[in-house]
């Protein structure tokens, strides 16, 4: 159990980590427990479920039934994946009103050197439009400064790779290296490792962060 007190259309949200720690179940239990709040997932491997969802697959039917429901939870499922799909998918969240928008896989789009227009603009300028952002990713290091900086809940899984545990260090602090297998840390040798499917849970306003387990 932690406290996690998130504020829809105000906060945003990022869950790191690597592929099979957890964080795309976390995503679907964040989604499924935003009832009466207006959610669209851009869902680039199929990883959400959700039965009260509208499923669809291409991004044009996407809005347009977006709008003629007068919102609701939504699941993208695009075929084309194209960087263009991606922006298209930002820029029309970015004219929308009071929506939790979910980007899985957003590393495929963005790096920490190369952050699309739409998406920063998301990022940056949502909140004034009552947009929060839930970015998903597996790979901490590729994504943008601002996607962190911005963000008031960090979820972070186990992670493989020393790249990215430095990265996360600046926003976790030394506990982001127990995300790590014992044998790879360069800090935090003797801290034993989570266990499966636990994260490391920061509220950015907060002065640490706390172990939680799905």
């Amino acid at each position: 159990m932690i406290d996690f007190n998130f504020t829809a259309y105000n906060e945003d949200v990022v869950i790191v980590g690597m592929k099979g720690s957890g964080k795309s179940f976390l995503a679907n239990e964040l989604m499924r427990g935003l009832r009466g709040i207006n959610c669209i997932a851009f869902d680039f491997n199929h990883q959400f479920h959700d039965a009260h969802a509208v499923i669809t697959h291409d991004v044009t039917e996407l809005f347009m039934m977006y709008q003629k429901l007068n919102g609701g939870h939504f699941i993208f499922q695009p075929y084309d994946k194209s960087e263009n799909t991606f922006n298209r998918f930002c820029s029309e969240i970015f004219l929308l009103n009071n929506c939790v928008a979910l980007i899985d896989e957003c590393h495929q789009y963005v790096s920490k050197m190369r952050i699309l227009k739409p998406y920063n603009d998301l990022i940056l300028s949502g909140r004034p439009r009552g947009i929060s952002v839930i970015s998903i990713s597996s790979r901490p290091q590729n994504l943008p400064n601002n996607t962190l900086t911005n963000a008031r809940h960090i979820f972070a899984f186990k992670l493989n790779l020393e790249s990215d545990v430095k990265f996360l260090e600046s926003w976790l602090g030394p506990q982001a290296w127990e995300l790590l297998p014992q044998e790879q840390r360069k800090r935090n040798i003797d801290s034993p490792e989570i266990e499966e499917h636990s994260f490391y849970y920061r509220d950015t306003l907060q002065s640490g962060g706390v172990i939680g387990k799905l």
